[in-house]
C-alpha cells in the first residue's frame, strides 16, 4: 500500500511541479510570439519599403520575430536566430498554417517551441517536456462579416424573417472556390420540429423557402427552424451546396445558435455638415430649409435618352438631398461615383419605365455610390425631411455598386469610411423601420453591403439568368443584406457571390489569435 502510494504522489507531483513548469514556461512564449506576430504583421502591405520581394519580406518578419523572442530570452546565443529558424524552433509563417486562421491572408502566425527539464516525470523516462505556442496577427481590410444573408429580428413576430420565393433559385457562393462565407444567419426563434433538414417546421418558421423558390448556401444558421414549401430539394455531389430542402445535416443547424450581435453597429454615420447641397435637375439647391425633395421627371431639365427618345435621362451629383427623390414615368436616373445621403423623404417610384444606374459615363455602368438615408434637421417640423422608406422596384433596369478601395478616395469629399456599403437605412433615425424594396425587372445589378438594423428589404430579382457568370447585361446580386428582416423573390437564378473585397469590412489590426 506504501509503494502504491508513492507512485500515486510521484504521479501527483510530476502533475503538479512539471505541469507547472510547462505553464510557466508556455506564458514565457505567450510573451514574446504576442508582440512578434505584431511586428511581423506590419509587413503585410502594398508600401514594402526596401523590402521588395516575397524573400526580403520574409526576412524582415524573421528579423522582428528573432527581437522580440530575444528580448523575451529565447535563442540569445543565436545572434539572427538562423539556427532556431532552420530548426523550426522559432517558425514565421504567412499566412498562417494551422488554427482557425490557416491560409488565410492578411496575417502572420508566429510560433515559438522550447523545453524545459523535468523532475518527477524522469521517474517515467521522460527528462524534458516541449511546449509549443503560436499567435496570430492581422494587417488587412478584415471581415464585417462572413454571412451574406443576415436577418437580426430576435423575436417571433410578423412571420419569418428570412424568405426566399418566387419559383427561382437564390444561390449563394464564395467568390474564391474553397473559401469560407456566404452563409445565412437568422436570429428569428420561430418554428419548432426540428430536423436539421428545413422540411417539418409547423407554423411560422424563422427561414422559410417556399412559393416554388430554392435557396443554395453553403451553409444556414437558425435560431428558430427552418421549414420548405416549395420545390423538392438534393444536395450537389460535392457536399459544398445545400438547395431548399438542406437535405444534408451538414448544411444547416437549427434551435442551436445564440443570436448574432449586429456586426455593423459601430459603425460612425456619415455627418450631413461634411457633405454639400444636392442639386436637383432643375438647378433648385437641395437646402436645410427645403419642405420638398427633387422630383425628377420628364421635363426639359431632363434631357431625352439618345437611344429612345420616349425616356428622359436625369443626372444627380453626390450631395445631400434633404426631401429625398421622387422618380418619375419614363425616367432613367444617373447616379455620378460618391455620396448620396438622403435627409428624408427616402426614394419613391411614382412612375413606370424608370431605372436608376450608377453611371461614369452614359454607357458605362459601373460608378461607385453609396446612399444613406436618414433625417434631415427640420424633422419633424418639416415632415418631408423626416427618413422615408427606400422604393424602386423599376420595370426597368437597377444598376449600382458600392464604393471601394480604388474608388471611395476619388470622391469628393472622401466616403472611404464607409466603402462597401451599398445601401444604409439609419437604425437610430425617426422611422428606422421604413421598408428597403429594389428591384428591376429587365436588369438588377447590385454589389456592396445593404444595411438596414431595423427595416425590411425586399430585393426582387430579374426573370432571366443573373449576370454574375453569364454576363453584365443581366443580373447579378453581389451583395450582403443585414436586415430586420429580408425576402428575396424572383423567377430566374438570382446569383449572390460572396466577395469579402466588395463589402463593407472592418479594419483587422492586431492580435487576433
Amino acid at each position: 500500500m506504501a509503494a502504491f502510494g508513492m507512485v500515486v504522489l510521484m504521479g501527483i507531483l510530476a502533475l503538479a511541479f512539471d505541469l507547472g513548469f510547462s505553464w510557466m514556461l508556455h506564458r514565457k512564449e505567450q510573451n514574446a510570439v504576442d508582440p512578434a506576430s505584431i511586428a511581423a504583421a506590419r509587413w503585410l502591405k502594398d508600401d514594402l519599403g526596401n523590402a521588395t520581394t516575397v524573400a526580403d519580406v520574409q526576412d524582415e518578419m524573421n528579423a522582428d520575430a528573432c527581437f522580440y523572442a530575444q528580448q523575451n530570452g529565447f535563442f540569445v546565443t543565436d545572434a539572427s536566430c538562423a539556427a532556431a529558424l532552420a530548426a523550426g524552433d522559432l517558425q514565421v509563417h504567412a499566412p498562417p498554417v494551422s488554427g482557425p486562421y490557416a491560409g488565410s491572408p492578411g496575417r502572420v502566425q508566429v510560433i515559438i517551441h522550447d523545453t524545459h527539464p523535468t523532475f518527477f516525470a524522469r521517474i517515467w523516462g521522460q527528462a524534458e517536456a516541449a511546449v509549443v505556442t503560436s499567435a496570430v496577427a492581422a494587417n488587412d481590410a478584415g471581415n464585417g462579416n462572413s454571412s451574406s444573408l443576415v436577418a437580426l429580428q430576435p423575436v417571433c413576430q410578423g412571420g419569418s424573417a428570412g424568405t426566399v420565393t418566387g419559383g427561382g433559385t437564390v444561390k449563394i457562393f464564395p467568390i474564391t472556390p474553397g473559401a469560407l462565407g456566404g452563409y445565412v444567419h437568422i436570429n428569428s426563434p420561430c418554428g419548432s420540429s426540428q430536423d436539421d433538414l428545413c422540411l417539418n417546421g409547423v407554423g411560422a418558421s424563422a427561414l422559410d423557402v417556399s412559393g416554388g423558390g430554392t435557396l443554395i448556401t453553403p451553409f444556414a444558421y437558425v435560431v428558430g427552424t427552418c421549414v420548405q414549401t416549395g420545390t423538392s430539394g438534393n444536395t450537389d455531389p460535392n457536399g459544398l451546396w445545400c438547395d431548399d430542402a438542406f437535405t444534408s445535416s451538414a448544411c444547416i443547424d437549427e434551435n442551436s445558435y445564440p443570436p448574432l450581435a449586429d456586426p455593423l453597429a459601430g459603425v460612425p454615420e456619415p455627418e450631413l455638415d461634411n457633405f454639400p447641397n444636392g442639386i436637383c435637375p432643375d438647378g433648385t439647391e437641395s437646402t436645410s430649409s427645403s419642405t420638398s425633395g427633387c422630383d425628377l421627371k420628364r421635363s426639359p431639365d431632363c434631357p431625352p435618352d439618345p437611344l429612345n427618345p420616349a425616356i428622359d435621362i436625369c443626372t444627380l451629383t453626390p450631395g445631400v438631398y434633404y426631401g429625398g427623390w421622387s422618380v418619375g414615368s419614363r425616367v432613367r436616373l444617373f447616379l455620378e461615383p460618391g455620396m448620396y445621403i438622403l435627409a428624408g423623404g427616402g426614394i419613391k417610384l411614382s412612375g413606370t419605365d424608370a431605372s436608376i444606374e450608377a453611371v461614369t459615363s452614359p454607357l458605362v455602368n459601373d460608378a461607385r455610390i453609396m446612399i444613406f438615408s436618414t433625417d434631415g434637421p427640420g424633422c419633424p417640423t418639416i415632415g418631408s425631411q423626416c427618413q422615408g422608406s427606400i422604393t424602386f422596384t423599376a420595370s426597368q433596369a437597377f444598376k449600382a455598386k458600392a464604393l471601394n478601395a480604388a474608388t471611395c478616395g476619388l470622391v469628393s469629399p472622401q466616403a472611404c469610411p464607409w466603402k462597401g456599403i451599398l445601401l444604409w437605412q439609419d437604425g437610430t433615425a425617426s422611422n428606422p423601420t421604413a421598408a428597403v424594396k429594389l428591384g428591376g425587372q429587365s436588369s438588377t445589378i447590385l454589389a456592396g453591403t445593404i444595411y438596414a438594423p431595423l427595416a425590411d428589404v425586399t430585393i426582387t430579382g430579374g426573370n432571366s439568368t443573373t449576370g454574375c457568370t453569364s454576363g453584365p447585361t443581366a443580373g447579378c446580386l453581389a451583395i450582403q443584406i443585414i436586415s430586420y428582416t429580408w425576402k428575396i423573390s424572383g423567377g430566374g437564378l438570382i446569383e449572390m457571390p460572396y466577395d469579402p473585397a466588395g463589402l463593407y469590412q472592418f479594419p483587422a489590426r492586431g492580435l487576433v489569435d
